[in-house]
């Protein structure tokens, strides 16, 4: 079995999430931005790393550990 450890680590700066239309799912699209030195693309190359999808129950798991290691931070 593997465990938190054996997973290599991927470095992101970006993400967005959307959610399916019956509210079941929640879709988070890990992004890394990187400079892009030709003329396109706007000087930046924003490339998928990966995407999590996950049900209602482990959605509120994350959002309950966000909260804890947000709730004394100020922003």
């Amino acid at each position: 079995t593997l465990s938190l450890h054996d997973a290599l680590p991927i470095y992101v700066n970006g993400f967005s999430c959307a959610m399916d239309s019956e509210k079941d799912e929640l879709i988070i699209k890990l992004l890394q931005r990187s400079p892009d030195f030709t003329d396109d693309n706007d000087g930046v190359i924003m490339d998928e790393v990966a995407t999590i999808v996950m049900g209602k129950v482990t959605a509120q798991r994350l959002l309950e550990g966000l909260k804890e290691m947000l709730e004394d931070e100020v922003v």
